[in-house]
């Protein structure tokens, strides 16, 4: 062989390389196109269409949080992103003013913690969301991701994300159920005092350091208690409340809101495995944030 054929036998290989790699990320490309109608995500790692580039009416909302605000249970269009964002374009609301865009982006992670959450927000500094939703779950603080986005390279590197592999193989995150609820919030199996003080010292400390990162940038913040799972959620849930109002009950950027009995995971119109909200409860949980968003994006 000589060394000309060797060269273009070389050539010939990377060449082939190269188209090779080009299959692949079109068929990446195409199988995020597909699934981001449905459970999966977009090529940025979050659930919905992609959006990036923002017009100059659009208020922007992000939603961070875990499987609750996921919504594993539902199609994206029944999702808390999506069934949010129709309500808060309805001209017809009281508090909707004209010439305002709202538009609302869930960067939720299957099994993400409240840990978790500043570091979404820095992932997705991009987006400039005008208004962060913190929609916390169920997960214990660290949480507990299966294959998460922050374990792709190609993601921490220019924040795209494989998953041809993964859905090829039946491995994606939306493709098992994800873990139940935090044990230490079971009624049946959590043992100690779950308040801030106590026991949730960890969790309320990480979900007060999010609030706080958020307001330190200027953007107004709304934190979600989600339906209670169980008696001991709720005093968790009450406990941490009492801490953040303390510290920003005075500052007009700053929300709480508790869904309550708004959306009843107890009721089977609402959830069918006393966990996961369905359809009905996701609207049920528009219904209840709407006029709260709405006063944040106003104070942009």
């Amino acid at each position: 062989m000589t060394l000309s054929l060797r060269a273009v036998v070389g050539a010939l290989v990377v060449e082939a390389a190269v188209f090779a790699a080009m299959a692949v990320v079109v068929a990446d490309v195409r199988t995020h196109t597909r699934v981001e109608r449905e459970h999966g995500v977009n090529a940025r790692g979050f659930r919905g269409e992609l959006t990036v580039h923002k017009v100059k009416t659009e208020r922007r909302v992000a939603i961070v949080g875990g499987t609750a605000a996921y919504g594993y249970t539902v199609g994206w269009k029944e999702s808390l992103g999506p069934v949010l964002e129709s309500r808060l374009r309805q001209g017809w609301r009281t508090k909707h003013r004209a010439g305002i865009f709202p538009t609302v982006v869930n960067l939720a992670e299957l099994g993400a913690g409240a840990a978790s959450y500043s570091t979404t927000l820095r992932d997705y500094a991009d987006l400039a969301a005008d208004v962060v939703c913190i929609y916390d779950g169920y997960a214990p603080t660290a949480g507990d991701v299966h294959h998460g986005r922050d374990e792709s390279m190609v993601f921490r590197r220019i924040r795209y994300l494989p998953i041809l592999g993964e859905v090829v193989s039946g491995s994606a995150p939306w493709s098992t159920a994800p873990a139940g609820i935090d044990p230490f919030l079971d009624d049946t199996r959590g043992g100690g005092d779950p308040s801030c003080e106590h026991g949730s010292s960890a969790y309320c400390g990480a979900m007060a350091g999010v609030v706080q990162s958020v307001l330190s940038k200027g953007t107004p913040v709304v934190v979600v208690a989600p339906p209670y799972v169980s008696a001991r959620h709720r005093q968790q849930q009450e406990s941490l409340s009492g801490v953040l109002r303390a510290r920003y009950a005075g500052d007009p950027r700053f929300s709480y809101v508790a869904i309550g009995s708004s959306a009843d995971l107890h009721d089977p119109a609402m959830s069918a495995d006393g966990v996961n909200l369905n359809t009905a409860g996701y609207e049920a949980v528009a219904d209840r944030l709407v006029d709260v968003m709405f006063d944040a994006i106003h104070l942009q």
